[in-house]
């Protein structure tokens, strides 16, 4: 049965895509919520890209500065 994901799991996956670890990513989004590897990837790439949206909005409003 799929859960969702602790804070500190969600922390811990953020910490390991910010040091360019997706497969251990990965592998602690499968751990912690029982889910598929289909499931593991859409997520992990969703964060990737909202991840990258926010960084792009603080250059944008760093360069404005």
């Amino acid at each position: 049965m799929k859960r969702e994901l602790k804070r500190e799991e969600h922390e811990e996956i953020v910490r390991a895509i910010a040091a360019g670890d997706r497969v251990k990513a990965k592998s602690i989004y499968l751990s912690a919520t029982e889910g598929n590897l289909t499931e593991a990837q859409n997520f992990i790439k969703a964060l990737v890209d909202s991840e990258a949206k926010e960084a792009d909005r603080l250059a944008q409003n760093l360069g404005k500065a």
